[in-house]
């Protein structure tokens, strides 16, 4: 059996290949790129674990793994494993992955901007890691692709705010190996690796197209162009090409390239242009149909083309390594006029395109090299026809010439061109020899002579020696073709005044040079004589000119001599000798008559040429030319070398190592003559290189010193003239001083010499005069030390000269000093400089100079260094001591730190790194602690301090701290340095001194902390322990806290990545420190006392820290320190304290979590109850206080931030306030939250509440004058006065609250305060100025009321204060309950609404899950005196019934007994009664239920109570419109119609079945008095109906009319139906009651038929009298989907009738804005149930509703225009609606029949009969009514109730209006099918958002159901195609038929998730109902019991037409708003 064994190294890393998802428990999934650990193997498995989660180890295939090499450390438990690959590489592969979770969350943030860009640098990342890896890059590649790697990468975390990577070149810095100093220096950009600096340049050009029809052979010639001083930079780079297009010279084939070398930086700055010349050869005038070639070639102009360098610089920094040089494309011109070809390029630049023509593409030869040509261009012909011009490449490289050659040698294989600069380049180096003389054709003038056409003038140019005869191949017309012998110009057509601008190169030998000449010879081309040239002039001109300089670099005008074809220029003397070349040459007159004879000439003949010499050897310079010939005159030599000093240092540095060569060869020969002039010369040379223009030359000096120098006997003439120079400066003026200083500038060259020369002389002589030379040295040291010495201001700037310069000798005196010797000489220098001097510029200088020193090789070695470290200490100790020049001091103590760094890392140095870091500490450590204590911190050198402070202290080791600490044997001494050494570590840990993206120099700063404390605690427990020094220790103790709890040890706010990073190199440096802490708390024994309680919240602070170990470790600390504090003080009262605030302060900074707070509450109450026996009661109790503490701050720490948590926090925040003010009376903790509390309800405008919290401090304040201190909110004053102001902030806020009636009492106070106290009759006079407005606004201003809501929280997510609570909310004005639903949904995003009230079980209560149960809530007055007082002012009671109230009921209809068929029978209230912990409106919004009862009410009792309220709201209504008749009858017509229809169509006949039988009464004697009391109301209503519709008859318009005769007969219906009745007391009641007047009377004025005012003992109920409802609160049953009909009246407040209410927002502008709004009440008011003004409040909570008693109830309309209510089809009794399709087939709004509350009703799709109750029902009429109209039916006479109607109990409709609160909206997964009725009717809605009530009240907002899911829920009924239900056969009659209820509660989504339906579970029966069962006697639910079948839906009963078309024309007479078409459901389809 095969067993697991260790993996060996070679498989130790792996990356997965693909993903793997395990099955075993054992398993490791792995994803695609994971890299893994392996541990073992066995079989084919590996056993490890990914390096993303490193806890979980486990299994997984082999085969799924890749290996890779990687390096193992400590093999063992403890292995680290990393893959071996480049580091870049590495460091790309895990930017990328940290990258790429940022990435997402850019994403999820939508910032999208940063998201694009990040992507494109990823993806550029990938890429360039791509070709890293590729290995076919060079070295060079290699390492610009890094650098620009690292770029990328930093920018990019820039970018994202991540942390600074140092780096060095682009290699990241390795801080084990890098000192805090050196990465300080790095991480400011301030230390780059020293770069060469690159002085050469050299462009490579590639010709690798040529598409150009030339026809001929063609030259093309390619040149650099500066555009900015018109001129030719380079020599020519010359092309030849057959007419075929190949190269001339086949062996170019395939290498027409070039080098264009030695560019400068000055030329790169230029406005550079590559120029290509194009020629033909061939004939005069081109004929391509001429086939035979021409025995004469002429060069002919053809074009020219120019593209910018620049474009290539562009494109190569764009360009990605690895990748071809980028192609370029040089379109080719053609100028208009051939003549312009001499500027052609010029226009090309200038873009003066009207010169010149575009060549075009459509040519039949095109030239390509295919080896060269690109891809694309071999392939396809068509694409290289269509190329205009040539197709070169470019590309720059840099460096010297030799060093591109060695690195890209490839390139110079192919046999590449070199084409050098037409002058010098930057360098010239000694050994370059150049000898190139330049000749640019100009222009020329020719007389026409007796011709009328021009000349075709060709210019022939030779060479001729000294003899006549013409030098051989030295001219060269451009690099790449072989040199000639003799030139020809190209042909100008008949032109006599030709430019040409053509340069031509001339290699003349230098020993041929002088006695050369040019000669110019002029022939003219006919046309007509073929093959002829006929010579007619020539010009000449010599290279030298008499003085032996060369032509002058400037144009030459020549003379043209005429000539005849048949000379022969036999000897060159005849005119060299007898005629002048120029102007400018002196021929004498008798040469001149001679030559005249022969050659003639014509002043009007000139020919213009331009010279340029670039030579190392010739010279144009007349005085530098006598000093390289002075032995010629040796009697100038003084005045040559005076002159030279005069000369341009152009011409020295071309000829410097001659003119050297010459000044030591005068030196040699007469030392005391010229040896002084000599070396001041020399001293002017080498000054002159110090020249910014001229400093690369100083490598041409270097090179000519060590190799080519050779006097070895000037060194004694240079110390002496040197030696002489500085003495001679001390004493003499200011002119020697200069030259002192000009000396001093050239020191280190002297040295040089000096030393080379004795170099040299040793040599030669065997070393001999070596004392000697010695003793001249040492005299001149000891001069340069006088200088230094002399505090003389005079020398200034000698001195500074000398300490600037002075580094540079160093080296060259180790060519013959020891290091001791040398290291003596810079010692005794610099220490000759007095440190009491007070020269600024001196000290400066010599601190730089030490810089110098300590960067000079001499430095690096240990003899040497011995000496000059303590100098240089010396020195710098002074100047940091006294603040002098702190910058340069700081900087050099730097530069000695990293020496010691770097050399600490040989371990052969360990023993001098000793020696040498024991002498930093001695001389800086103290010093460098103090200057941290000082120095400003925001200045530039405060982080270099610090970091030279942490990197001395990093090169520390134990024996260094030991001797340190040894050293202070003085006990007062090792205080004050313990306490600075505290004090200064507890400002690195603050670590202001860095930026924060600086995480490697924090990490390294702590770590330097961390160690240095270790050490220095010890010496702190051993000295000052016994002597106890509590200074001391509690600043160790607040360090060590400062330490532990800084940002930057807190890992878990990392990213993983950088946390796994810190780890790695530090660990976690909190767990040490923390236990370090530990030890010396326990070491203090008896000393503990000290410490308390100041201690308490510093190590709080520490425990709060997020590491387990560490607090375990910590948390016990506190029971110690409360055990310390009760065996001192007999409490631990102190402790307590302090931790309290701490405490509070410490959870506020984000600090503790819940894992704390367990470990907090078991540790410590585990060690109090096994050590604490005595106060083991009294501990334990503080501990569960101190639990409770921080779960109410977690609590609200939680919900600090946000906006949507904002009543979180209100909450939380009264938690705490009642926690410190009555479990630990903390007064001062009290008023803080009280504070808090105060500025969120100002910040969110709750003014009232605001006020309340205010009056919490203000009822603490006496009216005294007790002086109270001052706080963060008032100043130091008196009691009185403090509480004075807080009333008048009070008063403020009751005023903005519009809570007048609590700010009355406050002024009554205060102005009692200002009367009979204070006297101030001012305050008074204002106060009661602000009483009396109060008074005033109460009667007079509008207050919007506001709902109230019942919401339970249950399950164990929520938070401690609303966890398995109920409390009753507030809502915000207007507010249904529906919005406030969404409110609660937005602030518990994750919690579950409940969709029934009913009680919970314990599974809920104890879950983890998060339950709210909402249903609105009715308050019952505490003032029911007022209320009971009728004279009282509306608006005063209306305040009474809603505010100061803490008790609050809330019903749901609970049926009992058996079945029946009148539901009115059986149905009871069961009402609860809630008091909360306090009244509203207080501090909150929102209370506490404190104690819950529950009573019943019985049926009648609701029948009575629903009666009267529906004639109190018709009683009002008469009202309104006879005191005014203006009013609009809209809202009268609408009450009465659905009060008359409902009463008609057996509303009434169901009260007197269900009560006034006999069987009833006979049953419930008891109930006799309320039956009676029901009687009298329904007649009571007779007299009402009758009273209103004479009134309406008197005010109807008269397309109202109709309607009001309608209900004139419904009426008579209903008074004869109401007389057809047994009851003698009905009956006797209708007889007195009159009929109304016909319709045509009806509007007549008529006083038979008074106007009813409201019955003045039972006055009409205010909106507030009318608010109060009885909302459902679910039965506890068995069955969740059970459901009760509601009781609640449907009626409205009196002044706001159904039509009234507010549009629904989904609802067209027409439809809003055509429902009125008589009474301006709000259309959303709250149902609430009405508590009567003439009982007591108790009575009601008792009794509920009495007759006896009058109790009543009404209830307000809510909106019921939204989907779910119109696909109940159930309307508010009292109004009138119809089905979508009802009434005349022409109708377009066929769906309105008449006055209705809102629009059209149209069917839920998707289900059964057209209509599903879907746990909805109407929220805003917020009942059920029975007047629902049919398709077909009745409309006008709704049929009576079927006999045969099933219980309606069985339905399950608790849900119907009971108040709850709405699930969240939902949205459709799928599409509904609809019917064709609904697509043609207002349906639109139904794709709406739908929002419903917990137990099924419907919000205006509404959209289709979401399908459940197939394969758990039975696929619900298919839609049928008519609107119109069907009747089922068991329905004995027609009438309104029943339509589909699917009863199943929608369930809440969560935030963010979709809303579903609850699954109906298999077996479950669907439950049908009759839309018109459901019947509303005055605001009464009556479902008839016969209503439910469980069948299929019963088939459609055809109606009476004529009863539909009679109904149809009675609605429509009546004004109502129309629709506007919507959408259909199956258009969103």
């Amino acid at each position: 059996m095969a067993t697991w064994s260790p993996t060996p190294p070679h498989k130790k890393y792996g990356v997965a290949i693909d993903n793997y998802v395990s099955k075993l428990p054992c398993g490791v999934n792995l994803q695609i790129g994971e890299t893994v650990q392996i541990l073992e193997e066995c079989a084919g498995w590996y056993r490890g674990f990914s390096l993303r989660n490193k806890e979980k180890k486990g299994v997984f295939p082999a085969s799924y793994v890749h290996l890779k090499e990687a390096k193992v450390e400590n093999i063992g438990q403890y292995e680290t494993v990393s893959p071996v690959e480049n580091p870049t590489v590495l460091e790309v592969t895990s930017v990328l992955r940290e990258w790429g979770q940022m990435w997402k969350r850019l994403y999820v943030e939508r910032h999208s901007q940063l998201f694009h860009t990040v992507k494109k640098l990823m993806l550029e990342l990938i890429q360039m890691r791509r070709q890293l890896m590729s290995g076919t890059l060079t070295q060079d590649q290699i390492r610009e692709l890094k650098l620009r790697i690292t770029s990328k990468i930093d920018w990019g975390n820039r970018k994202l705010g991540l942390d600074l990577v140092p780096r060095i070149d682009g290699e990241v810095v390795d801080v084990d190996r890098t000192s805090a100093v050196q990465l300080y220096q790095v991480s400011r950009g301030t230390v780059r690796k020293s770069k060469k600096k690159v002085l050469s340049h050299h462009l490579y050009f590639i010709l690798k197209n040529f598409a150009c029809n030339v026809g001929e052979d063609t030259d093309i010639f390619f040149s650099l162009y500066d555009a900015i001083e018109n001129k030719f930079i380079s020599e020519r780079f010359h092309v030849k090409l057959t007419k075929n297009g190949l190269p001339v010279n086949v062996e170019r084939l395939h290498s027409l390239s070039a080098f264009f070398i030695d560019l400068g930086n000055q030329d790169l700055a230029r406005e550079l242009y590559m120029v290509a010349h194009i020629f033909r050869i061939g004939k005069m005038v081109y004929s391509s149909g001429e086939s035979k070639k021409s025995s004469v070639q002429y060069r002919r102009p053809y074009g020219c083309a120019v593209m910018s360098i620049q474009e290539v610089l562009v494109a190569q920094a764009d360009q990605s390594e690895g990748q071809e040089d980028k192609e370029f494309l040089m379109k080719v011109y053609s100028c208009n006029n051939e003549n312009e070809m001499w500027q052609l390029h010029e226009n090309i630049i200038r873009k003066q395109l009207g010169k010149v023509n575009l060549q075009g593409s459509s040519y039949d030869t095109i030239v390509s090299f295919p080896l060269l040509l690109p891809a694309g261009l071999q392939a396809n012909n068509r694409s290289s026809r269509d190329l205009t011009g040539m197709v070169v490449s470019m590309s720059l490289l840099h460096g010297e010439l030799a060093q591109v050659r060695q690195e890209n040698a490839f390139l110079f294989n192919k046999g590449v061109t070199l084409v050098r600069k037409l002058g010098f380049s930057d360098v010239i180096m000694p050994g370059d020899i150049r000898n190139d003389l330049y000749v640019t054709l100009e222009r020329a003038e020719f007389e026409k002579g007796g011709k009328t056409t021009g000349k075709n003038v060709e210019v022939t140019m030779v060479v001729l020696g000294e003899d006549g005869e013409v030098l051989q191949e030295c001219i060269s017309l451009g690099e790449g073709e072989l040199y000639t012998s003799e030139y020809q110009s190209y042909v100008l057509y008949h032109n006599n005044n030709p430019r040409w601008g053509e340069t031509i190169k001339l290699a003349v030998p230098i020993d041929k040079f002088y006695g050369s000449h040019l000669r110019f010879e002029f022939r003219h081309c006919s046309t007509k004589d073929k093959d002829v040239k006929k010579l007619f002039a020539f010009a000449f001109t010599p290279l030298m000119i008499g003085d032996g300089t060369t032509l002058q670099d400037r144009q030459h005008e020549l003379f043209v001599y005429k000539c005849e074809e048949n000379v022969k220029f036999h000897s060159p003397a005849m005119y060299l000798t007898n005629l002048p070349s120029s102007g400018e040459d002196t021929i004498g007159t008798i040469g001149l008559s001679e030559g005249g004879a022969t050659f003639p000439r014509s002043p009007k003949e000139t020919f213009v040429i331009s010279t340029v010499v670039c030579s190392t050897k010739l010279t144009q310079n007349v005085d530098l030319l006598g000093l390289l010939k002075w032995k010629a005159h040796p009697d100038r030599v003084q005045d040559t070398l005076q002159r030279l000093t005069r000369v341009d240092g152009e011409d020295i540095v071309k000829f410097l190592h001659d003119i050297l060569d010459t000044l030591f060869a005068i030196m040699d020969e007469n030392t005391e003559k010229y040896g002084k002039q000599v070396f001041q010369v020399l001293v002017f040379i080498i000054d002159m290189l110090h020249s910014e223009k001229f400093q690369h030359f100083r490598e041409v000096l270097d090179t000519y010193i060590q190799k080519h120098f050779a006097g070895a006997l000037v060194y004694k003439e240079l110390i002496a003239s040197f030696k002489r120079t500085l003495d001679t400066s001390v004493t003499s003026g200011m002119d020697k001083q200069e030259q002192a200083q000009n000396m001093l500038k050239a020191i280190e060259y002297i040295f040089k010499f000096i030393i080379q020369s004795r170099v040299l002389y040793g040599r030669a002589t065997c070393g001999q005069e070596a004392e000697s030379f010695k003793d001249d040295f040492m005299t001149m040291f000891t001069s340069i030390n006088r200088v230094l010495a002399q505090p003389v201001e005079a020398l200034l700037q000698v001195q500074v000269t000398l300490l600037k310069y002075f580094h540079s000798i160093y080296d060259e005196l180790l060519r013959l000093f020891d290091l001791h010797e040398v290291a003596r000489f810079i010692a005794n220098a610099v220490d000759s400089i007095p440190l009491d001097h007070n020269m600024t510029l001196l000290n400066q200088t010599k601190l730089k100079c030490i810089e110098h020193t300590i960067k000079a090789n001499i430095f690096r070695e240990t003899v040497s260094r011995a000496i000059l470290l303590s100098t240089c200490l010396r020195h710098l100790s002074h100047h940091m001591r006294q603040k002098q020049e702190l910058k340069l001091g700081v900087a050099a103590v730097g530069d000695i730190i990293i020496l010691i760094q770097e050399l600490s890392h040989d371990q052969s140095m360990s023993s001098v790194v000793q020696e040498n870091v024991q002498l930093l500490v001695d001389s800086l450590l103290e010093l460098m602690f103090q200057g941290v204590m000082t120095i400003d911190r925001t200045g530039e050198v405060a982080g270099h301090y610090v970091s030279c402070l942490i990197g001395l202290l990093g090169l520390m080791n134990e024996e260094h701290y030991r001797c340190l600490l040894e050293g202070l044997t003085d006990r007062k001494k090792l205080r004050d340095f313990l306490l600075r050494i505290f004090i200064v570590f507890r400002e690195l840990v603050k670590q202001d001194h860095f930026p924060r993206d600086w995480v490697t120099m924090r990490m390294l700063t702590n770590n330097v902390v961390l160690t240095a404390l270790q050490y220095f605690s010890q010496a702190l427990t051993e000295t000052f322990l016994f002597m106890f020094d509590q200074q001391l220790w509690s600043s160790y103790f607040g360090l060590a806290v400062a330490f532990l709890t800084q940002a930057s040890l807190q890992l878990e706010s990392f990213t993983e990545a950088k946390r796994n990073k810190i780890l790695e190199k530090y660990c976690d440096m909190r767990v040490p420190m923390g236990f370090e802490i530990l030890s010396m708390w326990q070491s203090l024994g008896e000393h503990k006392l000290n410490f308390l309680p100041g201690m308490v919240g510093s190590f709080l602070e520490i425990s709060l820290v997020p590491e387990t170990e560490l607090r375990k470790a910590l948390i016990p600390v506190f029971h110690d320190m409360m055990e310390c504090e009760q065996a001192t003080r007999g409490s631990f009262k102190e402790v307590e304290c302090e931790m309290i605030d701490k405490l509070d302060i410490l959870i506020s900074q984000d600090k503790g979590d819940d894992e704390y707070r367990e470990l907090f509450h078991s540790i410590l109450l585990d060690r109090v109850q096994i050590e604490n026996a005595d106060w083991q009661e009294t501990a334990g109790s503080f501990v569960n206080s101190m639990t409770r503490l921080l779960e109410r701050l977690l609590d609200y720490r939680h919900v600090m931030k946000g906006s949507e948590n904002r009543d979180k926090r209100m909450g939380c925040t009264v938690s705490l306030l009642h926690f410190y003010h009555s479990d630990i009376q903390r007064e001062e903790m009290y008023i803080r939250y009280i504070y808090k509390l105060h500025d969120m309800h100002k910040e969110a405008e709750n003014y009232t509440e605001a006020g309340f919290t205010l009056l919490l401090h203000a009822h603490m304040l006496n009216w005294t004058c007790l002086m109270l201190p001052d706080d963060e909110w008032y100043p130091r004053q008196q009691e009185r006065e403090r509480k004075e102001k807080i009333y008048v902030m009070v008063i403020e806020y009751f005023d903005k609250g519009k809570s007048w009636e609590n700010g009355i009492p406050l002024c009554k106070e205060l102005a009692e305060q200002y009367e009979k106290k204070s006297f101030e009759y001012a305050k008074l006079s204002h106060i009661l100025q602000t009483q009396a407005h109060f008074f005033e606004n109460i009667l007079t201003e509008l207050r919007p009321e506001r709902p109230f809501y019942r919401v339970g929280y249950y399950g164990k997510k929520f938070p401690f204060f609303l966890r398995n609570k109920t409390f009753v909310y507030q809502g915000q004005p207007y507010e249904k309950i529906q919005d406030f639903s969404q409110r609660l949904q937005t602030e518990f995003p994750n919690a579950s609404f409940m969709t029934h009230n009913l009680p919970l079980d314990d599974e809920v209560i104890n879950s983890d899950v998060e339950y709210i149960q909402i249903c609105k809530a009715t308050p019952v007055p505490n003032d029911s005196e007022i209320l009971q007082d009728q004279t009282v002012p509306e608006k005063i009671a209306s305040y009474y019934r809603a505010n100061n109230i803490d008790t609050f009921i809330f019903d749901r209809p609970v049926h009992k007994g058996g079945k029946d068929e009148n539901l009115f029978k059986n149905m009871w209230l069961e009402r609860t009664i809630m008091v909360t912990t306090s009244t509203l409106p207080g501090i909150l919004k929102w209370f506490e239920v404190k104690s819950v009862q529950v009573v019943e009410i019985s049926p009648i009792e609701t029948a009575i109570q629903t009666m009267d309220n529906m004639n109190k709201e018709l009683r009002s209504l008469i009202h309104q419109h006879t005191t005014d008749q203006t009013r609009g009858v809209q809202i009268l017509s609408m009450r009465l119609n659905g009060v008359i229809d409902a009463a008609v169509n057996g509303g009434i006949s169901k009260y007197q079945e269900a009560f006034f039988e006999d069987d009833y009464i006979n049953a419930h004697p008891e109930d006799q008095q309320l039956v009676q009391r029901l009687k009298g109301l329904v007649m009571e209503q007779v007299s009402v109906l009758e009273s209103g519709l004479a009134i309406h008859g008197k005010l109807a318009p008269a397309e109202v009319v109709p309607l009001h005769r309608k209900m004139v007969e419904m009426f008579t219906a209903m008074k004869a139906s109401l007389a057809g009745q047994n009851s003698p007391s009905l009956w006797h009641t209708q007889k007195r009651l009159s009929v109304a007047s016909a319709p045509g009377a009806l509007g007549q004025r008529s006083s038979s038929i008074p106007s009813i005012p409201p019955s003045p003992e039972k006055k009409p109920a205010s909106p507030l009298s009318k608010s109060l409802q009885s909302p459902l609160f679910p039965v506890k049953t068995t069955t969740s989907k059970t459901y009760a009909i509601s009781t609640q009246p449907p009626a409205s407040v009196p002044t706001t009738p159904a039509s009234a209410v507010a549009p629904s927002p989904l609802l067209p502008e027409k439809r809003r804005n055509s429902t009125p709004n008589t009474n301006n009440t709000p259309a959303d008011t709250p149902v609430n149930q009405s508590v009567p003004t003439h009982v007591s409040r108790d009575s009601v909570l008792r009794h509920g509703s009495d007759p006896s008693l009058g109790i009543t109830r009404t209830q307000s309309p809510d909106r019921t225009d939204n989907i779910l209510t119109r696909s109940m089809d159930v309307i508010p009794y009292g109004t009138t609606n119809r089905h979508p399709g009802t009434g005349s087939q022409n109708s377009p709004r066929s769906s309105w029949a008449g006055p209705t509350v809102g629009p059209p009703i149209p069917p839920r799709t998707g289900l059964k009969g057209g209509f599903s109750l879907n746990s909805t029902t109407t929220s805003s009429a917020s009942s059920i009514t029975s007047s629902v109209s049919q398709a077909g039916g009745d409309d006008s006479v709704p049929p009576a109730l079927p006999a045969r109607v099933k219980r309606a109990s069985a339905v399950s409709l608790q849900s119907l209006d009971s108040g709850l609160a709405p699930s969240p909206p939902l949205t459709p997964n799928r599409a509904v099918p609809t019917p064709a009725s609904l697509q043609s009717s207002d349906t639109s809605s139904i794709s709406s958002t739908s929002s419903t009530d917990t137990n099924g009240s419907v919000d205006s907002s509404t959209v289709p159901p979401i399908p459940p899911k197939p394969s758990k829920v039975r696929p619900l009924p298919p839609v049928p195609t008519t609107l119109e239900p069907q009747v089922s056969k068991s329905f004995g009659r027609q009438g309104p038929q029943p339509a589909f209820f699917d009863c199943t509660p929608l369930v809440p989504a969560k935030s963010g998730q979709t809303p579903r339906i609850p699954e109906i579970p298999e077996g479950s029966q669907s439950v049908y109902m009759s839309p018109s069962s459901v019947y509303m006697f005055p605001t009464s639910v009556y479902m008839s019991p016969s209503s439910v079948s469980l069948s299929s839906p019963p088939p459609l009963v055809e109606k009476k037409k004529n009863q539909q078309a009679t109904a149809q024309q009675t609605y429509k007479s009546v004004p109502r708003p129309v629709p506007t078409p919507r959408k259909s459901v199956s258009d969103n389809r």
